[in-house]
């Protein structure tokens, strides 16, 4: 099959290259590099320097005719989106729709998007959030997540695409950037392979859902083979404290945890985060298969071996 993965050079999209390459399909990626590397690119993908915006998007999707597109490629810091809403939903609501559209003119079949339940869903109400938990997200980049999936249902009554959303709970593993608004698991992986301590907002008893990066590729390896539509959570639904977080990270390292430090909370950060990947495991088969444990150490280790990331 001929994918288009967007955003191929980045830190999860570059795990579903793999995946896809790994299963035969002719892969090309499309990335503008402004938080993604070319080094992530898998060998055997087509890269193809671009932004969405760019005016030659059609032109260039034309000519790949791709069968699916895994569009993941976005703004991805939440302060930006609060300090610059329209710049957010220009790179994140307008480039997708240009997207889309650039396919459906050119025989695309099927539509994967990177949502987010985190983001979506908000404070969690009781236990794990699952598809029909309230939607109430608390920033822009949030809203446009949630807008890009109400689009994909539209365009599926008006149009007939088939298109999964894929809500990411806390994505961790190898090739995650720890610069600006990143993943916590990067950045405290980074600051002890550099023998820094660890920073903490608040008292660290905020709980994330931490899901294994290729474990997502797994996931949307099992949606294009089965033509799954709709919306799904994809992540573990157990809920990892932040000070457990730290604590874990300092054994892999085999640093004192006397590393970790408290500041201040910060105002309005969400509390809990965590998603009930039920609907996954019943209509996709599939489950994360790795352990917190292992994820944590193969991250570690990815860091330390790869000092040259900033």
């Amino acid at each position: 099959m001929r994918i288009l993965v967007t955003g191929g050079a980045g830190f999860i999209g570059s795990h579903f290259v793999d995946r896809f390459i790994a299963e035969s399909h002719q892969v090309w990626v499309l990335d503008n590099l402004r938080s993604g590397s070319k080094t992530n690119v898998n060998p055997k993908a087509k890269f193809i320097f671009m932004d969405l915006k760019d005016e030659a998007l059609e032109t260039k999707v034309a000519e790949i005719r791709p069968e699916a597109v895994f569009h993941l490629a976005a703004q991805i810091d939440v302060r930006i989106s609060c300090s610059d809403p329209i710049f957010d939903a220009t790179e994140n609501i307008m480039a997708t729709l240009r997207l889309i559209e650039a396919g459906l003119k050119n025989e695309m079949r099927f539509f994967g998007f990177a949502s987010s339940g985190g983001a979506i869903y908000g404070e969690a109400n009781g236990g794990p959030q699952s598809e029909t938990h309230p939607e109430v997200p608390m920033n822009p980049y949030g809203v446009a997540k949630l807008a890009i999936d109400k689009y994909l249902h539209s365009y599926s009554v008006q149009r007939g695409l088939k298109s999964a959303s894929l809500r990411f709970s806390n994505v961790y593993g190898p090739r995650q950037g720890a610069k600006g608004e990143a993943g916590v698991v990067a950045v405290f992986a980074k600051l002890l392979r550099d023998g820094k301590p660890l920073r903490i907002n608040g008292d660290g008893l905020q709980t994330r859902d931490f899901v294994y990066a290729p474990d997502l590729a797994e996931a949307a390896s099992m949606v294009l083979k089965q033509g799954a539509t709709g919306v799904f959570n994809l992540g573990t639904g157990i809920e990892t404290t932040i000070l457990d977080l730290a604590k874990n990270l300092c054994g892999i390292a085999e640093i004192d945890d006397s590393l970790i430090q408290h500041g201040p909370a910060i105002h309005g950060e969400q509390r809990r985060s965590v998603l009930d990947p039920s609907k996954a495991a019943r209509e996709l088969v599939w489950n994360p298969r790795t352990s917190f444990a292992h994820g944590l150490k193969t991250t570690y280790d990815w860091f330390v071996a790869n000092r040259l990331e900033k």
